[in-house]
């Protein structure tokens, strides 16, 4: 049996601490941090980010919910050109049909007079 898939709801958020930034969703539960150190001896011998990259990388994890939201968007709208060239395709055929059927009625109505 699996487990449903946790939801993080939006809007993330981005809360700095010293030598950290917390992502937290809108419920304040964290979702990840982002540490950085402004000693270059420090940053040099460990796996820190200066400040400015640790805080483009928090903010980046922070706008995956409205980068989601966007895709989706992008992928209805997709679906909805799909289902409207569809659409079109089948009124050429019906209009291909029914220029069929007006030739035709032409055709019989002349041999008939």
């Amino acid at each position: 049996m699996m487990d449903e898939p946790r939801r993080f709801f939006a809007p993330w958020r981005v809360v700095e601490f010293e030598g950290a930034f917390r992502i937290d969703d809108a419920a304040a539960l964290p979702l990840a941090y982002a540490y950085y150190s402004e000693d270059i001896a420090r940053r040099a011998a460990g796996s820190y980010m200066s400040r400015e990259e640790a805080c483009r990388v928090a903010l980046n994890i922070a706008s995956l919910p409205d980068l989601r939201a966007a895709l989706q968007d992008k992928d209805g709208a997709g679906e909805l050109r799909v289902e409207i060239a569809a659409l079109r395709a089948q009124l050429a055929e019906a209009e291909r049909q029914r220029d069929a059927w007006r030739t035709e009625a032409e055709r019989l109505g002349q041999t008939a007079a």
